[in-house]
């Protein structure tokens, strides 16, 4: 049985409760402002040295006050989730890109304190022009920017999805010389 101990239009905490499997009070967080779902997209480009990874550059408040690197990230906003990572391309990276250039990636979890399901998407910009971010309207977005890395230095972002997508991406697409 599963019961709300708190929620608000953001988040909702909720409690596990199932004693004939071993299960009283296991309590996780809920999404409740994108239906327990995030897209979460990995714009990449082969150069002549090398592959190189877009992330953010952005303040997130529960991990720290000063800006930290971390996914392209958005809150599903129903219909299609591929729609959600297109808008989130151009929002957070200024890339117009289109459905047909994603790259399914599946879907994780960030932890297991959370029910959050990221849809995970790679994205190549090689050649394509970066235009302005036109963001939300919210503020850390919009005092956020974009970094390119390479491969050691993009493994080394703490955002769990960042790895997952890079892992999968390079199971399916070897990087380039």
């Amino acid at each position: 049985m599963i019961e709300t101990l708190h929620e608000n239009p953001w988040l909702s905490l909720q409690t596990v409760r199932a004693p004939e499997r071993g299960i009283n009070g296991y309590v996780f967080s809920h999404e409740a402002r994108c239906q327990g779902r995030i897209v979460a997209v990995l714009p990449y480009a082969d150069t002549p040295t090398g592959r190189r990874y877009l992330v953010r550059c952005e303040v997130t408040p529960c991990w720290s006050l000063d800006p930290q690197l971390s996914a392209i990230t958005g809150g599903y906003e129903g219909g299609d989730i591929e729609d959600d990572a297109v808008r989130e391309v151009l929002e957070e990276a200024g890339y117009d890109i289109a459905r047909d250039d994603l790259i399914s990636l599946g879907q994780s979890y960030a932890s297991k304190s959370a029910d959050t399901v990221y849809s995970l998407f790679a994205v190549n910009v090689t050649g394509k022009e970066q235009g302005e971010a036109s963001g939300d309207g919210s503020r850390l977005e919009a005092e956020g920017s974009t970094t390119w890395l390479h491969f050691a230095e993009v493994c080394r972002v703490r955002d769990p999805q960042v790895s997952v997508m890079v892992m999968r991406l390079s199971a399916i697409d070897e990087p380039q010389p």
